[in-house]
Formats: C-alpha cells, structure tokens, sequence
C-alpha cells in the first residue's frame, strides 16, 4: 500500500488555487508563489505588486492574474515567474478578484465602486466598462469553463428610513456587452456565492434576521432548490466552494472546514483548523489546498465521512 504523502505547509496564504490541469498550486500571501503539486516542491515565488489580495489562472494555465487591495492588477508569467504586465491602475480601487474570458485574451474584474471592467490581457487596455451605481461588485468568477461571467452585486447603505435593496448576482455572456447582464438572484445579505462545477447551480451564503442561511438556488431561474440555518461564521468565515464532482461544499467556518453534501445540505464533515480563509479541490482526488491568516495547508481530506 502506497503511504499518503504528508501535508504540505503553506504558511500565511490569503489564496489558493490549484491549475486548470491540476500540476501546480498558487498560493497568495506576502508573495504570490508556485508549486508543483506532485513533487511538493515550490517553482517559483515574487512580490509583484503590493498588497496582493485575488488571483486567477488563465484557461490554459500559462498566466496568472493577481490584483491588490487597491485594485492594481498584473499579469504573471507561470512558468516562469516572471512579470509580464502591470496594468498601472492604481486609482480602480479594491473590489473582485479577476476573472479571464475564455479566449485568455481579456480579463475582467468589479470595483467597490460599481464599476465592471474588461481589460486588454496584453496590454491593460480598457475595453469594456459598465457603472452600477450605489453597489459593490464583490466577486467576480468564470461559470460553464468559463463561457459566462458570475457578478456578486452588493448594494451599498442607504439614507435612513428608506428601505435596503436586496443584494444579487448577474450572468454575462462573452463579449460582455452594455446591458448584457442578467441578474439571476436576488436576495438580502448575500456575504458569498460559489456556481456548481457544472454552473447549473448556485450555492449562497446570507443572512436575514440575525441568522445565517446556506442556500443553494438554480442558476437560470432563481429558484430555491435548498437552504438550512447554518453558524455565524465571522471574520473571513464566508468562503464557499463546491467540491469538482458536485456532490458537497465546502465551506470556511470560524476557526474550522464544513462541508454540506448535496443534495440536501446535511452537514458530512468538519475539520477543526486555525484561522481558514481559502479553500479549493484537485479534481478526482481526495487533496485539497487551505488557505489560512496563519498556516495554510496542501492535504488529504476525507469528506465524505460521517460528522462526529
């Protein structure tokens, strides 16, 4: 019987992300860093622009995407860790991470201040810009292998004695185009959102009422297919991803890993870890990459046992 290699510490990473063909992991701390999955050994690392905060690799997983907290993006070479553009936009302001269309040629992200763009991956031209005014976008992410554009709307505060705005999400098609968006949720306090690996479905983490929901809803009508009260998660404890087969999410608690099968959102699992803030899957396998304030992770884990 082979033994199962030990984990692989990964310090303080605020992300992870392993490569679309599953070889390499990126971690994002205080320098955005390479690793080869199979041999456990880090390729390359840098600090290419400061306060890094979102990352994403291309479709074909020979570039990767980082932006900072203050919305400076740049683009850098995977194989060899080299910068290959820095989009000098340091006035755009924090807001989603970025997101590639699926050519690998743009590349799109949202703003806290409503602000979607989409950029020339090349050279950093902006190509395309829409205005949303009063919101944030929150997140931004590639659904059906990247066909289509996942928007996290989050509606900013409003004068008193008037009513909030339920928060949403919006689907574009590529090219995004003026007015192309199609909101496909609406609902109050979303604090996160993960589509399923097929984009069918949309699991959501909000809040109404002093309590906490996990949801899970179609994706081209809305409709509740879904949701249980769950914990207050706290601190950067709102992190959801779908396992790649489908059958579960993950999800960040404070101080631990839930996961929920589906369907039916039981709870199968909970890992106890310190300070999680980041979670993601290598398809067809049982490793998954922590990302934590403190002493991220590359693991085993076994998800589908029953919780203690």
């Amino acid at each position: 019987m082979t033994a199962r290699p030990k984990p692989l510490k990964l310090g303080c990473s605020y992300g992870v992300r392993f490569s679309p063909d599953g070889t390499r992991l990126a971690v994002l701390g205080r320098e955005l860093a390479l690793w080869d999955v199979a041999a456990r050994s880090k390729l390359w690392r840098g600090k290419f622009i400061a306060h890094m905060s979102g990352m994403a690799f291309s479709p074909d997983g020979s570039r990767i995407a980082i932006k900072s907290t203050t919305g400076q993006m740049a683009v850098v070479d995977a194989q060899s860790g080299q910068l290959l553009l820095n989009f000098q936009n340091k006035k755009d302001r924090e807001g989603s991470g970025p997101a590639w269309s699926p050519c690998g040629q743009h590349l799109a992200d949202g703003g806290w201040d409503g602000r979607l763009r989409v950029r020339d991956a090349q050279t950093g031209e902006v190509l395309f810009m829409q205005e949303h005014a009063g919101e944030m976008l929150r997140d931004a992410c590639a659904i059906d292998g990247g066909r289509r554009l996942l928007i996290q709307h989050g509606v900013k505060s409003v004068d008193e004695g008037q009513v909030q705005p339920p928060d949403y999400c919006s689907v574009w098609d590529w090219p995004l185009q003026a007015g192309g968006g199609r909101v496909v949720l609406s609902l109050p306090g979303i604090m996160s959102c993960a589509p399923s690996p097929d984009g069918a479905r949309l699991a959501v983490l909000h809040h109404a009422g002093g309590d906490e929901y996990l949801s899970v809803h179609a994706i081209d009508d809305g409709r509740q297919l879904a949701t249980v009260p769950v914990e207050a998660g706290g601190g950067a404890g709102n992190a959801l991803r779908w396992l790649p087969d489908g059958s579960a999410l993950g999800r960040i608690g404070k101080g631990k890993l839930l996961f929920y099968g589906w369907p039916g959102l039981d709870v199968l699992a909970q890992e106890d870890f310190t300070y999680p803030c980041a979670l993601d899957f290598l398809p067809g396998t049982p490793l998954a990459a922590i990302g934590s304030w403190e002493a991220g992770m590359l693991t085993d884990l076994n998800v589908h046992k029953e919780s203690a």
